[in-house]
């Protein structure tokens, strides 16, 4: 925590608020999203071959979250993930079956087999907008297969009237398809296929949000619609917000970026339940770095909180370069508070427009009917039936509760 003054820190509030909201996407670009969500689930939920297994599409990634930003880009795509779930299998199917079918169930459609890109090591992907007008629409969603037991549904509806805890959680992951596994093109048992969870790692960040009241809802709805534009955001999703778009700023397209789900996850841990945006992006930036562990071996590791077996920093041995500039990274983000602390004036003005980009900070300074409002008005947040964890625009304080659209 810092000493300023009150005045002070309201002030440098007003501002990271009225700046983080110009990070979200609009309603035009939310609208094509949902539209597009909704009509690539309900093809894929009505394949033939999978209606057998009670297939389900939803979303997961920043988009379920709440924390999807614009890119740094106005051409630059989106990027939205969907899990594509089955509960149960043929017995003689394997990943590469699920993964070819999948495929072959998008190349069979006259508009998405003209979309779709060459096959990924996870999932499918559909690029959208190519030849949009307006370069705001171009986005791509990622279509990951997945498999679940026949209990799934049910222990998942029990999970959400429980306190969140890991061993909770626990009980809902799915397995997915990689085709870089060694066992990708011969097991038939799920149970040695890679463990993903993404709807307790969204049931985990929203107990980090700290609000009072959580009520969580069957992720069993999350199917379709994918839910209505609005503003609301809590500090927690505001601060991984802010981050992101540090990162984008500072490495632009290079792949050895610190990738997101790292961000969030220490964003996550790191989080106090601040109220204040200025304090909890300082504090969260203090104590990043306390849940990023060495192993025996010397190999860093950020654990998935939600799934022990998975180190996010895994990649971070074979390319060190990615670990290098995540410090890098944090390096520049404690000069972030510094200036924060220490900047006014024009000062300020040119650092924050160094750090989260000249034109957003300029029209934040230049606007003179952004109503800065230290406090954040009231407002609900869930893990929702719209299948997203929050949705978009103005941030919540800590004392709301998480209900969302009602």
């Amino acid at each position: 925590m810092t000493d300023l003054n009150i005045i002070r820190k309201n002030e440098l509030d007003k501002i990271l608020v009225a700046l983080v909201k110009t990070l979200d996407i609009t309603k035009t670009q939310f609208e094509n999203l949902a539209k597009s969500y909704n009509a690539v689930g309900k093809y894929l939920e009505s394949d033939p071959v999978f209606v057998p297994y009670h297939p389900v599409v939803s979303p997961q990634g920043s988009l379920r979250l709440g924390t999807i930003i614009q890119p740094i880009n106005e051409g630059d795509d989106l990027d939205v993930d969907l899990v594509y779930r089955l509960i149960g299998k043929d017995i003689s199917w394997t990943q590469k079956d699920i993964k070819k079918l999948v495929g072959e169930r998008l190349k069979s459609h006259g508009v998405y087999s003209t979309m779709l890109d060459e096959e990924g090591r996870r999932c499918w992907t559909l690029l959208y907008r190519q030849d949009s007008d307006h370069i705001k629409e171009h986005y791509h969603m990622d279509i990951l297969p997945s498999v679940a037991d026949k209990e799934h549904n049910t222990r998942l509806q029990r999970v959400l009237t429980l306190n969140y805890s890991p061993d909770n959680v626990k009980q809902i992951a799915i397995r997915i398809t990689d085709n870089e596994a060694i066992d990708y093109y011969t097991s038939t048992d799920t149970n040695s296929w890679l463990k993903s969870n993404p709807d307790g790692y969204a049931i985990w960040f929203a107990s980090r949000c700290k609000n009072t009241t959580v009520i969580r809802e069957s992720v069993m709805n999350t199917i379709m619609p994918i839910g209505q534009y609005a503003e609301e955001r809590t500090t927690l999703q505001r601060i991984v917000q802010l981050l992101k778009r540090h990162r984008d700023i500072m490495f632009g397209e290079d792949e050895n970026k610190p990738i997101s789900i790292i961000i969030t996850t220490l964003a996550g841990q790191a989080y106090n339940g601040e109220t204040c945006l200025y304090d909890g992006l300082f504090n969260v930036i203090e104590k990043m770095e306390q849940n990023i562990h060495i192993d025996c071996n010397g190999n860093y590791v950020v654990s998935n909180p939600v799934n022990s077996e998975e180190n996010f920093a895994d990649k971070w041995a074979k390319y060190p370069k990615r670990k290098d500039n995540f410090f890098l990274w944090l390096k520049a983000l404690k000069m972030l508070n510094s200036n924060l602390t220490n900047s006014k004036g024009l000062q300020l003005r040119e650092s924050l427009g160094k750090t989260f980009g000249k034109n957003i900070v300029d029209k934040v300074f230049e606007d003179k009917t952004i109503s800065h409002k230290a406090d954040a008005t009231s407002g609900k947040l869930r893990v929702a039936s719209t299948g997203l964890l929050g949705s978009i625009g103005k941030t919540l304080n800590a004392n709301n509760t998480f209900y969302g659209e009602e």
